[in-house]
């Protein structure tokens, strides 16, 4: 409710609502730990059945585990503005500090509430990459510990094995030992600004070049055959307007063999945004898909972008090392 109101007061001051990552930001600020929210506005002077009709289609079907923020008021011109923001509630995030010194453990309990097939823990410091800390499941709840090892700011994320493969379910950030005045603002990502002319899978591959670039990090060989399973899933994503791993094509390994191909590390990333250039900011904001973008151990790469009829982007990311054959 708090981000909605937020959003809220941009619309009726004449703005336009906030990018994906930016709402994000709004969000994880006022404390709300779900990852990949929407939101979705509307203003007229009087919201009747259409309006209402098209936010019934927007929200899609009725979800167990959704949440939602709702915001409402009337600008200078007598017109109401509606802004809706949903969440994903897949896990509850137990109270954690928000604030921390160097060296400090910190507690994480998230309460899951789905069915999973595991979880893991992955933590972003402001120094380094990023790690997987030991954590452990007791009945419904994901528990870990980790350390706040230097200044700055520590982004934690919770990552479960749902039936559609790995899906972040909780964010967090914990400053350690700073101001938030001295957290920089996020801008684009690295690699965002290779993003100029070009097709959607030639834009998306000069962006994880250029991420992998600036990381220190070898470049990746572009794979036909990684491409093709990458496009068939996005394709299949943006037909059923699913983001998982697995949309009922099975997972990034069974896709995997059913090409014939093996690989000593495999993994996936995937997006949805309006744009290529938004999708690449969103999988570097996460902690677990940043970790994809930078391992060292990957040296091919498949990648693809689908669009469906209202014009978003659907971005899979196939990345493998010591491919065979």
């Amino acid at each position: 409710m708090a981000t909605a109101r937020v959003l809220l007061e941009r619309k009726l001051a004449g703005g336009p609502l906030p990018e994906l990552d930016g709402i994000a930001e709004i969000q994880r600020a006022e404390g709300e730990p779900h990852p990949w929210p929407r939101a979705w506005a509307a203003r007229a002077h009087t919201l009747g059945d259409g309006a209402m009709a098209k936010l019934d289609a927007w929200l899609g079907d009725a979800r167990r585990t959704r949440r939602c923020g709702v915001a409402s008021g009337t600008a200078a011109d007598g017109t109401t503005t509606l802004v809706v923001l949903a969440v994903d509630a897949l896990a509850d995030l137990a109270p954690l500090p928000t604030r921390a010194r160097t060296g400090q453990w910190l507690s994480l309990e998230a309460r899951l509430r789905t069915a999973v097939r595991g979880a893991r823990v992955v933590v972003l410091g402001p120094t380094g990459g990023t790690r997987t800390v030991p954590s452990w499941i007791e009945g419904s709840t994901v528990r870990a510990r980790f350390a706040a090892e230097a200044p700055g700011q520590l982004s934690v994320q919770v990552v479960a094995d749902l039936p559609g493969g790995p899906r972040p379910v909780i964010e967090a950030d914990v400053l350690v030992d700073v101001d938030p005045s001295a957290v920089p603002a996020a801008g684009p990502a690295p690699g965002e600004e290779a993003a100029v002319g070009g097709a959607d899978d030639d834009t998306l591959a000069r962006m994880v070049a250029a991420t992998r670039s600036a990381a220190g990090l070898g470049a990746l060989v572009r794979d036909p055959r990684l491409d093709a399973l990458a496009r068939a899933h996005a394709q299949q994503m943006a037909a059923a307007r699913e983001l998982a791993h697995d949309a009922g094509d099975g997972d990034p390994s069974e896709r995997l063999r059913r090409a014939g191909l093996d690989a000593q590390a495999l993994g996936e990333n995937v997006a949805h945004a309006p744009t290529v250039p938004l999708a690449h900011r969103a999988l570097w904001r996460s902690v677990s898909h940043r970790m994809n973008l930078l391992r060292p151990d990957f040296d091919r790469v498949g990648l693809a972008v689908a669009r469906d009829p209202g014009g978003d982007a659907w971005v899979v990311e196939v990345f493998a090392g010591g491919l065979r054959p």
